[in-house]
């Protein structure tokens, strides 16, 4: 599974229309606790635990995917 198919699964959207560019400013339901869901559904998947600080940065998919590289998560 790929970031980006989390994400799209998490706010039910279409899996083509999430891109490295996909932010809470342009997927209105990637709200508050929307970023929580998001965070608990990557850590299961990717099988990892974020710190808070990490959590707190991931606002786009391109930030998801560094944590997840700086981590040696692959997909």
């Amino acid at each position: 599974m790929t970031p980006e198919s989390v994400v799209a699964r998490t706010f039910n959207v279409n899996p083509a229309d999430v891109t490295d560019a996909t932010s809470p400013e342009s997927l209105p339901e990637w709200d508050s606790l929307g970023h929580i869901t998001l965070i608990i559904e990557l850590e299961s998947v990717f099988g990892v635990s974020f710190s808070p600080e990490e959590a707190v940065g991931m606002t786009s998919v391109s930030s998801i995917k560094a944590v997840l590289e700086s981590r040696g998560v692959r997909w």
